[in-house]
C-alpha cells in the first residue's frame, strides 16, 4: 500500500483491517521473539490447569497486532510514534483477529504532520478485545515530490 499523506487523510478515516487467525505457532513463535515463555500462552494441559479453556494469547501480543495494524497502513514502522491499548478480553488460539482504526484528530507540531487515531483489535464475534489509540506522523506532498533537473 501507499504511504499515505497528510493531505490525504481527513478526520474520519477508517484505517484499512488487518486480518489474522491466530494459531499457536503464531504464539510460539511470539514467545521465542519476546522471551515470554510463560506456560500459560504455551501450553493447553497447563492453561487448563488454571482454569482457561485454552492456552491465552499475551497482551502484549496485542500491541505488536495493532502496531502490525498500523505499519502496514503507513508503509513505515517509524511513522508510528505512540501506542497504547487495554485488554479488556481474553483471546485463545483459533480467534480471527481484526485491527482496524478511525482517524480521530489531524494536526501539526513543529513543522510535522501528525494524525491522532482510536484503534483497537475485534475477535470474531465482533468484540473490541484491545481498544487503544495511537500517534501516527505523516508526510506531506511536498515532501514526496521529486525534484526536477534543469529540463
Amino acid at each position: 500500500m501507499n504511504q499515505p499523506l497528510f493531505e490525504d487523510i481527513d478526520v474520519g478515516f477508517q484505517i484499512p483491517s488487518f486480518v489474522s487467525q491466530i494459531t499457536l505457532l503464531q504464539l510460539i513463535r511470539y514467545a521465542a521473539v519476546s522471551w515470554n515463555f510463560y506456560l500459560l500462552h504455551l501450553e493447553k494441559e497447563f492453561a487448563q490447569r488454571k482454569g482457561f479453556k485454552d492456552v491465552n494469547i499475551p497482551a502484549p501480543f496485542y500491541g505488536a497486532f495493532l502496531a502490525t495494524t498500523i505499519t502496514r497502513w503507513t508503509g513505515n514502522p517509524m511513522s508510528l510514534k505512540r501506542l497504547s491499548y487495554a485488554v479488556k478480553v481474553m483471546g485463545f488460539p483459533g480467534d480471527t483477529l481484526t485491527g482496524s482504526g478511525t482517524v480521530v484528530r489531524k494536526y501539526q507540531e513543529a513543522g510535522k504532520n501528525f494524525a491522532d487515531c482510536d484503534i483497537w483489535v475485534e475477535n470474531q464475534d465482533g468484540v473490541k478485545v484491545a481498544p487503544g489509540s495511537a500517534t501516527i506522523s505523516l508526510r506531506a506532498v511536498a515532501q514526496t515530490e521529486i525534484p526536477l533537473s534543469g529540463h
